[in-house]
């Protein structure tokens, strides 16, 4: 059976309340593990909308699950709300330089749109929104998906906001890495032997990396910055520090690399004398898994909208970065699609000009897409089969 004009009608239904909150995001933008008031505007709309609701989710107090259903398949879609440092007007506050609160108000509408159409036409499904605080920095699907949020799930959808329509989004697998040095302080001038230099191991790391880069598949990333390098110039420094982001196409391969990473920083420490302290502040984010069936199902739905996707021999030549709907794909078949936008770069001033208002005509069409992909999935048994085989294919 054809939804498509039903599907329509809610969506048109729930627009301008879809609007009000990207609106409001928009408006009240908060760093990552700091949303609360995004947190409860979307935990109010939910409940309002017939939804369960638990917050705060897996210990963290932003992040909130809420569901309808209690049979069927399940479909879950990930909300993203958290803003980007530096986009205030004095370049110091926050802002949704990356369109997160398109996000939150897409997955929002397409969870309340699959749930108004399944009721009134008596399709049994469970539906799963995922509020899932710091994308940006912490990373909270890793550990979502790692400890078992997504289990049951039969397919997870997300979209983002981007230049070009995008159904072959890859990403790479990242670890964050705080390498730390402490040694001995010392008058620079005066006793110089006496101390040992920590800022001389954090150089050594450095040089030690670049020299690994060459020895790397060229999927390799490796960029960093020095955190603590001393603070005065006539003293040996005692305590030094960098972070580090090592990133490649697959996860395997990037755990081996972390381990070459931690052998030069401690190769460091030995020629320094300084003791090591590693730290790792962030989650880790795992590639994405692509299921060819469900980017099919998905190309229909966004090409009835007006949105047609660049190829997949194109997609693989364009620079990927990382995100934490890697490590869902990881647990489940997921669907994450960029929606084309003209002049949208993410993380940039010309984004944030266009993550409101102007981004809207995108977000109606995706809500209508993402709901209408997530039917075919409750709805077609054969699809769900062909995408878990495709699933545990890899």
């Amino acid at each position: 059976m054809n939804y498509r004009e039903e599907i329509t009608r809610i969506e048109a239904e729930l627009a301008p309340e879809l609007e009000q909150i990207a609106h409001y995001l928009y408006e009240n933008p908060e760093l990552g593990m700091e949303e609360q008031l995004a947190a409860q505007r979307l935990v109010e709309y939910m409940t309002e909308k017939g939804f369960a609701v638990e917050r705060p989710w897996y210990g963290m107090d932003t992040a909130f699950a809420a569901r309808w259903g209690t049979e069927g398949p399940c479909v879950a879609f990930l909300a993203e709300y958290d803003a980007l440092p530096g986009y205030g007007e004095n370049g110091d506050q926050a802002g949704h330089a990356c369109g997160h609160n398109w996000i939150a108000a897409t997955t929002a509408g397409a969870a309340v749109a699959l749930k108004m159409l399944c009721e009134k036409n008596n399709i049994p499904v469970r539906i799963l929104l995922a509020g899932c605080p710091a994308e940006e920095t912490f990373g909270s699907k890793s550990l979502l998906a790692r400890d078992g949020a997504f289990e049951g799930v039969d397919c997870a959808l997300q979209a983002h906001l981007s230049e070009e329509t995008n159904l072959y989004h890859r990403s790479l697998a990242l670890t964050a890495m705080e390498i730390r040095y402490y040694g001995k302080a010392a008058h620079a001038s005066a006793a110089p032997w006496e101390g040992i230099n920590a800022l001389d191991a954090i150089q050594l790391y450095y040089a030690g990396v670049a020299a690994l880069r060459q020895q790397l598949r060229p999927d390799v990333r490796l960029h960093g910055v020095i955190k603590e390098g001393g603070l005065a110039a006539n003293s040996i420094p005692e305590r030094a520090s960098c972070l580090y982001y090592a990133r490649a196409a697959q996860r395997k391969y990037l755990d081996q690399v972390v381990e070459r990473l931690l052998d030069v920083a401690k190769g460091a420490a030995l020629m320094t004398g300084a003791r090591l302290e590693v730290r790792w502040p962030e989650q880790p984010m795992d590639d994405t898994r692509q299921i060819p069936a469900l980017q099919a199902v998905m190309d229909d739905w966004l090409r009835q909208e007006g949105y047609c996707s660049i190829s997949k021999e194109e997609a693989d030549t364009r620079s990927v970065g990382s995100t934490d709907v890697g490590n869902v794909s990881q647990v489940c078949p997921t669907m994450f699609v960029e929606v084309g936008v003209d002049g949208f770069y993410g993380h940039t001033e010309e984004a944030l000009a266009l993550v409101d208002e102007k981004s809207y005509p995108a977000l109606h069409a995706t809500v209508r897409a993402m709901t209408g992909t997530a039917l075919q999935v409750v709805t077609d048994e054969e699809l769900r089969k062909t995408m878990w085989e495709q699933f545990q294919q890899g």
